[in-house]
């Protein structure tokens, strides 16, 4: 090496930023554990939810429907009542961001998202 001093700058540096980044994750996860309880003294109607609210709360059967992308060999498109196979690649893809897009094959093997 032609300046050790420069390389072992940036080696204490780069430990000096990771302990930085440790010290902030631990920080953000004591954090996040401990919102959870100032939740219940922020919104005390939640904690205990009453007949009416528990109605509201929970989750109808009639409300929910099963969608996901249908993939073939080209072209993905977000179809509701869906309850088949679902490929790896298109499980992180998320709704469209408009009620016609859909993910199409770039030339190069990629997936393309299109929204005409």
């Amino acid at each position: 090496m032609r300046y050790p001093s420069f390389a072992s700058a940036v080696a204490r540096l780069r430990r000096a930023a990771f302990a930085v980044a440790l010290a902030a994750a631990a920080f953000t996860a004591a954090g996040l554990a401990s919102g959870t309880a100032e939740a219940g003294v922020a919104m005390p109607g939640l904690a205990t939810p009453s007949a009416v609210a528990a109605d509201t709360l929970a989750p109808s059967a009639a409300l929910t429907e099963n969608v996901a992308w249908v993939c073939g060999p080209f072209r993905c498109f977000w179809r509701p009542n869906y309850n088949w196979y679902v490929p790896p690649y298109a499980r992180g893809w998320g709704a469209p961001v408009r009620p016609n897009c859909y993910w199409r094959r770039a030339w190069g093997g990629g997936w393309v998202h299109v929204c005409p």
